[in-house]
């Protein structure tokens, strides 16, 4: 009796510590699965307030930056270097954007009209 009672407290604790450890892994799965199906294709909206194409910075009105965490304001964000901002753009053009933390700096890493 107490061989049976030992061993099905056995199997009781390892099916305690196994289900949690699963489920963590799942979770983690899951994250993984989600950053890879979230594309730069996924562009914010905004409006552009001021272009200084010499310091290469963009003050943007935008709405909410879902993959910064961000909620809607004007901000001043840098273009990063080898993106191309559209030929004529200027103040009061609305866009679509990529904003993206490199480094700590707010980067436009996509930017059309």
């Amino acid at each position: 009796m107490n061989l049976r009672i030992l061993l099905t407290t056995a199997v009781l604790l390892c099916a305690a510590f196994a289900l949690p450890a699963q489920a963590q892994h799942a979770g983690h799965d899951m994250h993984d699965m989600k950053s890879m199906s979230a594309t730069p294709a996924e562009l914010s909206s905004g409006e552009v307030r001021a272009i200084d194409l010499k310091t290469r910075k963009l003050t943007i009105k935008h709405g909410e930056l879902k993959n910064l965490g961000m909620p809607a304001m004007t901000m001043v964000f840098v273009i990063k270097d080898g993106v191309a901002v559209p030929a004529g753009l200027k103040q009061g053009d609305a866009i679509r954007f990529r904003a993206e933390d490199v480094g700590g700096v707010l980067t436009v890493t996509q930017i059309q009209r």
